[in-house]
């Protein structure tokens, strides 16, 4: 069976992206990292014998991205919030010819690769749904093997109950559910400081995430 990975982005202008990370960081600078965490991201999938997929929030660049590898496809998100564009996403991927898709967010550069290919193998069983719970109550991941969309139909996002009221959805389908380990975002200051050490110690790989922080100086900014 064939797996796409939907990555869900958004444009990296100055203002739009990591605004809870400022003011330790300039608008500018947020970009800046929000950049190279969504470059560690494709970097991490690409090894994955998945079709990787990038979602990006409208409006687009008119150029392009900058550095997007040749065989990552871009798209633009469509439907009404965060839920709505998840959704279509989801049903454009599958009636696509997809059998199973995973949807990944960009907050999260340090993000273990294990987790993904679990979840890739939990998908391997028909009508399977796989959840990857954020520690703030969020979610980091999404995946099905036949489509779920009342997952999403009428959610709030951006509160600490989106994962549990998920979760609750997710267990009135007949679906075969998987629970990946929990991970972290990287929307504030000491999330940020959390994923430096993450970096120092060596328990993440995440090359341009690295570099950003060592020329923005961010330990000592922090």
């Amino acid at each position: 069976m064939d797996t796409a990975l939907l990555v869900f982005a958004k444009v990296p202008r100055p203002g739009a992206v990591k605004t809870r990370l400022t003011p330790a960081l300039s608008p500018a600078n947020a970009a800046r990292l929000y950049t190279a965490f969504l470059r560690d991201t494709l970097r991490a999938v690409r090894p994955l014998e998945m079709a990787v997929r990038l979602y990006v929030a409208p409006p687009l660049p008119e150029n392009g991205f900058d550095g997007l590898p040749n065989d990552v496809s871009l798209h633009a998100q469509s439907g009404d919030g965060l839920g709505g564009r998840m959704r279509t996403a989801f049903a454009d991927t599958l009636r696509a010819g997809y059998d199973r898709a995973l949807l990944l967010g960009t907050d999260h550069p340090t993000l273990p690769v294990p987790f993904l290919k679990q979840a890739e193998h939990a998908l391997e069983t028909p009508e399977a749904l796989c959840l990857g719970p954020t520690e703030d109550g969020g979610f980091y991941l999404v995946g099905m093997s036949a489509y779920y969309p009342q997952l999403f139909e009428d959610m709030s996002y951006s509160h600490p109950q989106v994962f549990s009221d998920t979760l609750a959805r997710a267990d009135r389908t007949n679906a075969r559910l998987t629970i990946l380990p929990p991970w972290y975002d990287v929307d504030t200051p000491s999330d940020l400081t959390r994923m430096l050490a993450d970096l120092d110690q060596g328990t993440a790989d995440a090359p341009n995430t690295r570099r950003i922080a060592n020329q923005l100086e961010l330990a000592a900014l922090l």
